[in-house]
């Protein structure tokens, strides 16, 4: 039975709409107070940057005095994303927009990036699989939790933008190695799509140039397989795109230089760009030269030595910085990281940040089964479906576009069992995986139209199955912060002196407003750096970032008040935010060189003596005031006061302890 493009197109709508609909099921919590919530603690972040694009678009902060306080440093993120979520308020609102207004609109934009994403799933559905691949890919990616999970209403973060110009990216890239011909103008137009599309993906999230290496090594790979030229694909889809984003960096970033890294936004990403294509041309040149194709007279060749030659004379004085990001970034996609700062921002991640992060774990850590709920058992045949899009290219079989789905593939898998937070790459390709078993079941089933059509649905369906346990339980869960939270944030907004407006729009430039000079920051636990600073507009010391992720911890296990307050003063904080740390009080010390603070007991965490000399200990636990624990003395601390506690608490020891606490220091 032949599945109709008219009945493709229909399921494929149906399904962007489907899977718009299920990434509203976070609305409820998040729009149940006065102001729409974000999800999480980037989401704020973004939302901070995108009230400054509505008040100065196209322009963002790109270098933030008010974290890592009082050095500041660099938001890692290009801005294209957040200029995204302030359009709907700018263009309907104007430059004035209220802060309420832009949150309420920009939680529009995840779930509408999101029903885009199933549409390009879609759009490669047909192109590799035809009309019944479309509404197979469309139909799986619409209803993936590991997908949904990313995309959500109110998610602002950047990941349902990271998926949607990587998988425009990615669908332009095969519809153009997949379709060459003897129509040259034609077949640049769709590589410089591909190439814009590339560009826009890295101006979006800073780690979009691992598409770029899957782009250069599947057309690498193409080269080898046959005796085509692959001069004009590698420069309209690496070299095009590393101007396009050298540009856009430049007006973004003005007068600011950041390190070269590949931890944030900068000149890493371009001068990475252009080493891949200038390398891609090399290897082309190269086989052509071995194999007796090359006319050394010719205007190929010329281009040839130009565009090599380009990128040598760009990219050597900088060899040195690449190298150590190129392997900085591939030790972090492994979940290792070295500490290592620059002048206004980290060139490598802070040591043994990932180990606390629930996200950056691998994903088989607990077993198969977050895989199973979240991606499917399509996910667990990626590597089958590699190999045989790998035989295929083998076989001469459309070898362009074969090698880029088995590179693609062989990425994406190692991008996701290192990393869980990557699960919404994986969608995409265990949706694509879905669509090739489907494909395989048809061609082997014989009989009447109708049982071939049906066996290989209920294959897919069969597949796709266990997912929908993960969705149940995704539409349920609950995952905004509690109200004592945002309220504790409102009470320091309203009443902590604020020398300087977090919003003044000389933070955008490289000398800003003196008040900076009187302000003060926050010491809180480096999970609520992004929270603090846009829900109570004070200073941070650190961050989700990953700035001053070690002083946080050096400062709330500091074993004595001095060396607590020795750090204070080295970051000009006069506010401390407190909540419980016991179930990562081990994890701290151990990030310290330090013995664990905490032994298990029958399944209970027991304190050690050491833990109540904490800072953390005396302030959580005892408000500052001292007290006793059998017969250990806990001594006063001189130099905090108690400012504020929330209403809720948690239960320890016998009594209630306010679950927020907000401290004044003073001398």
């Amino acid at each position: 039975m032949k599945f109709s493009r008219a009945l493709a197109v229909v399921a494929v709508l149906a399904a962007a709409s489907l899977g718009f609909g299920l990434r509203l099921s976070t609305r409820a919590q998040l729009a149940a107070g006065p102001r729409v919530r974000a999800l999480g603690s980037d989401d704020n972040y973004h939302l901070r940057r995108a009230r400054f694009a509505v008040a100065h678009f196209p322009r963002t902060i790109v270098f933030d005095p008010l974290m890592n306080f009082p050095s500041g440093g660099v938001p890692i993120w290009p801005p294209l994303y957040d200029l995204l979520l302030a359009a709907p308020s700018r263009a309907m609102h104007g430059a004035a927009a209220p802060p309420e207004t832009i949150e309420r609109e920009a939680a529009w934009v995840p779930p509408a990036l999101a029903a885009g994403t199933i549409l390009i799933a879609g759009a490669i559905g047909a192109e590799l699989f035809g009309p019944a691949g479309a509404a197979t890919c469309a139909l799986f990616l619409a209803v993936c939790p590991g997908h949904i999970l990313w995309t959500q209403y109110g998610h602002t973060d950047q990941h349902a933008g990271e998926s949607f110009f990587g998988s425009l990216a990615l669908f332009l890239f095969l519809r153009a190695r997949g379709r060459a011909g003897p129509d040259l103008r034609r077949d640049a137009l769709r590589e410089a799509a591909a190439g814009i599309a590339l560009a826009a993906a890295v101006l979006a999230w800073q780690g979009a140039i691992y598409w770029a290496a899957i782009f250069a090594l599947a057309l690498a790979l193409e080269a080898v397989r046959t005796r085509e030229s692959i001069l004009r694909p590698a420069l309209l889809f690496l070299a095009l795109p590393a101007l396009v984003v050298a540009a856009a960096t430049a007006f973004w970033l003005g007068p600011f230089r950041p390190p070269l890294t590949y931890v944030s936004f900068g000149f890493f990403q371009p001068l990475f760009l252009g080493a891949l294509a200038g390398g891609t041309v090399a290897i082309d040149t190269a086989l052509r030269a071995a194999r007796g194709q090359m006319e050394w007279k010719s205007g190929d060749a010329l281009a040839r030595g130009l565009a090599v030659g380009a990128a040598a004379a760009e990219l050597l004085p900088y060899a040195p910085a690449l190298t150590l990001g190129l392997a900085r970034g591939v030790g972090y996609v492994l979940g290792t990281t070295s500490e290592v700062s620059g002048s206004s921002g980290y060139v490598s991640y802070p040591r043994d940040w990932l180990k606390g992060i629930f996200e950056a774990r691998p994903l088989f850590a607990d077993g198969p089964g977050l895989a199973w709920k979240s991606l499917s058992a399509a996910f667990f045949l990626s590597p089958v479906a590699a190999a045989v899009w790998a035989r295929r290219y083998f076989r001469g079989d459309r070898p362009g576009l074969h090698a880029a789905l088995a590179v693609w593939a062989a990425v994406t898998l190692l991008l996701a069992v290192a990393q869980r937070l990557n699960v919404y790459y994986a969608a995409l390709l265990a949706a694509v995986v879905l669509a090739e078993a489907s494909r395989w079941a048809e061609r082997r089933i014989g009989g009447p139209p109708l049982r071939r059509f049906a066996v290989p649905a209920a294959i897919a369906l069969v597949l796709a199955a266990p997912m929908f346990i993960g969705l149940a339980g995704e539409i349920r869960a609950v995952r905004v912060p509690g109200s004592d939270l945002f309220a504790t944030l409102e009470w320091m907004r309203r009443e902590l002196p604020h020398p300087i407006d977090a919003y003044d729009p000389r933070l955008l430039d490289a000398h800003p407003p003196d008040g900076l000079a009187r302000a003060s920051s926050v010491l809180a636990p480096w999970s609520l750096g992004h929270l603090v600073l846009y829900n109570a507009e004070l200073p941070v010391v650190a961050n989700n970032f990953g700035y001053g992720f070690l002083d946080s911890i050096r400062f709330f296990l500091a074993p004595t008040e001095e060396e607590a307050m020795a750090l204070a003063r080295s970051r000009k904080a006069r506010w401390v935010l407190v909540t419980d740390l016991v179930p990562r009080m081990n994890d701290y010390a151990g990030y310290l060189g330090r013995p664990p603070l905490l032994t298990v007991a029958a399944g209970q965490a027991v304190p050690t003596p050491a833990y109540f000399q904490t800072l953390q200990s005396r302030l959580y636990d005892f408000d500052g005031a001292g007290g006793r624990v059998g017969s250990q003395a806990i001594a006063p601390l001189a130099s905090f006061r108690l400012r504020f506690h929330s209403a809720s608490g948690i239960r320890r020891g016998g009594r209630w302890i306010p679950r927020w606490k907000v401290f004044e220091i003073s001398e």
